[in-house]
């Protein structure tokens, strides 16, 4: 039975925004820098989700706490916000979902752990992700995701109850910060998520989901 929708909040990067090639891309100005070949995109394309700290590290084989790491860090974090002006590429079916949701006057915002700076200059490349009633990133609460904190401010801001709305993403942490938070939660498939430890169907989400139409003929 289809739980009682009146609104949804979406992760970003992974389920309507694939920010894997600008990352590549900036990872690669750094290996060139440092000497280093550049990296195919399915080689570092898993590790978009894991933040600008795992996603380092895996592309410069450069443990985290490495004294030169925060140095890195910055430059990378640097050249990836500078490619943030050219409009952000959605997953299939995620512009005309939300489109929908937009014109049936569906409440839909974001809820994601990268920065709510960098966050803001992704919705705003793209004229349908501007539509987000509301936005929280990884530092617009004390705590991310898993944490349920980011996810019950976006159910604040959108005005409505845990109850009566859904969240969805690509990654183990949304579905752990939905289901904390009291919402019923859908696991994407088309995301960042190969090279999880853990397969979707293990995460205990409410729900397995593998095309954005899915969500459109199932809740809306």
């Amino acid at each position: 039975m289809m739980p009682a929708v009146d609104g949804i909040l979406f992760d970003l990067d992974g389920t309507l925004v694939d920010s894997a090639p600008q990352l590549t891309a900036s990872a690669n100005v750094l290996r060139m820098k440092l000497g280093l070949p550049p990296l195919v995109y399915p080689a570092i394309r898993n590790a978009a989700g894991a933040g600008a700290r795992g996603l380092l590290s895996l592309a410069l084989r450069i443990p985290p706490n490495a004294p030169h790491f925060a140095s890195l860090k910055k430059a990378f974090l640097t050249d990836y916000e500078a490619r943030l002006t050219t409009p952000a590429v959605l997953f299939s079916g995620i512009e005309a979902l939300l489109t929908r949701l937009t014109e049936n006057n569906v409440p839909w915002g974001i809820v994601t752990n990268k920065p709510e700076r960098l966050a803001q200059l992704v919705v705003a490349s793209h004229p349908v992700l501007r539509h987000a009633r509301c936005l929280v990133g990884g530092d617009t609460t004390p705590e991310m995701k898993p944490s349920p904190l980011p996810v019950l401010e976006g159910v604040k801001r959108l005005h409505l109850t845990p109850q009566k709305t859904i969240y969805a993403g690509d990654d183990e942490r949304d579905i752990r910060a939905g289901r904390a938070a009291g919402l019923k939660t859908l696991a994407l498939t088309w995301g960042y998520i190969a090279g999880g430890l853990r397969p979707p169907s293990a995460w205990g989400a409410d729900f397995l989901i593998t095309s954005a139409d899915e969500i459109t003929e199932r809740f809306f």
